[in-house]
């Protein structure tokens, strides 16, 4: 059991190299590399990143920890898993973490059985909403990993909720964090002349993959109504654009926003930061980086009432809007463009900082967290 494990262990976390639309090892991005980069400090932490999209095998040291990149197709997965048994063998870990895809957990759980390895399991979503679970059988070794790991981290208390449908043991909730040093208020209109944008403008900013699974359609919806009352707002957009996705509308200003300071300063160019999701699979039980990067810096935001999102934010006025519901994100987004002012969300995330994060995974791991 973890319980047993030792106080510095060697730790194999198994995660994609893509996913969230970004090269996450390169780009040195995702909850996986956040939370267990403080831990290196204190554990021999390797992270084993199959690559089905580039194909490219590589290892890089970063920070404390030791990224393995592997290639992978259907075609060479059997060699893949031959690696991994031997990685395995010759390190000798201590745990494996599994996470970013079902794929993932099958090949940590069966190692983890075969070496008599503690397994964690880390659903940072509802992998049911990935195309992973088209594949026969999927769901439900999925649900049986569940059920058997060892540990299972939840990104939600919402997705905690469903996973006890299947899981008696255990399970903990880790969200998604914030890095305060670096997402931070800053002066609007300095933030506005670093990008470029226009200083007399109403503008309403979302950071995040562009698709209608996580609202696109309401929330251009939603910018026409607000522009009865403003006709002078805009919807600043920056994420990967996804297929059938028109951004070349009535203002509407796209930005790359590819470096991540950028990223600080258009939610500080912002009036309103919104989240429009749906009331679906994915929102129900998602933790989005953004709602937390919003909230460090100050912006006020509108989102709707959907999974922990809502909880976080319900004790701010008017900052929760109905689901598919672009007429009332809309009456939420106009209120705020009329209170014109910043929010203080402090207490509320000062807890969810990367570095807490990882402290409540060492304790979980170690067996000193209850």
């Amino acid at each position: 059991m973890v319980q047993q494990l030792f106080q510095k262990m060697k730790i194999l976390v198994i995660m994609k190299r893509f996913g969230s639309a970004k090269d996450m090892v390169m780009e040195n991005f995702g909850r996986q590399i956040r939370l267990f980069e403080p831990l290196a400090k204190k554990h021999k932490i390797d992270f084993l990143c199959p690559d089905y999209i580039k194909k490219e095998s590589k290892i890089i040291k970063r920070n404390g920890l030791r990224f393995i990149v592997k290639p992978i197709t259907f075609f060479s997965t059997g060699k893949f898993m031959l690696y991994l048994n031997s990685l395995i063998k010759k390190e000798k870990y201590n745990l494996i973490v599994a996470t970013t895809d079902p794929l993932v957990g099958i090949m940590g759980y069966y190692y983890s059985k075969k070496f008599k390895i503690p397994l964690i399991y880390d659903l940072q979503d509802n992998f049911e909403i990935y195309d992973t679970y088209k594949i026969p059988f999927i769901g439900y070794l999925d649900k049986k990993i569940i059920k058997k790991a060892d540990i299972v981290l939840t990104v939600s208390e919402s997705l905690k909720k469903y996973a006890s449908e299947f899981r008696v043991k255990k399970s903990y909730v880790i969200q998604n964090g914030v890095d305060l040093e670096f997402f931070k208020v800053l002066d609007k209109k300095k933030s506005r002349k670093k990008l470029k944008l226009p200083l007399d403008i109403k503008i309403i900013v979302y950071i995040g993959y562009l698709r209608n699974l996580k609202g696109f359609d309401i929330m251009v919806d939603a910018l026409h109504k607000v522009r009865k009352k403003y006709p002078d707002a805009y919807l600043l957009l920056s994420g990967k654009v996804g297929k059938g996705i028109d951004i070349k509308q009535e203002n509407v200003i796209y930005m790359k926003l590819a470096k991540r300071q950028d990223v600080v300063s258009g939610i500080n160019a912002a009036d309103v930061a919104i989240l429009p999701n749906p009331d679906n699979n994915f929102a129900r039980y998602c933790f989005p980086y953004k709602i937390v990067e919003y909230m460090a810096c100050n912006a006020p935001i509108v989102a709707t009432d959907v999974g922990d999102v809502s909880l976080l934010l319900k004790k701010y006025k008017g900052s929760v809007c109905r689901p598919d519901d672009p007429e009332d994100l809309a009456v939420k987004i106009i209120s705020k463009l009329k209170e014109n002012k910043k929010v203080n969300y402090s207490k509320d995330i000062k807890n969810l900082t990367w570095e807490k994060l990882a402290k409540k995974i060492d304790k979980i791991i170690t067996g000193i967290y209850e």
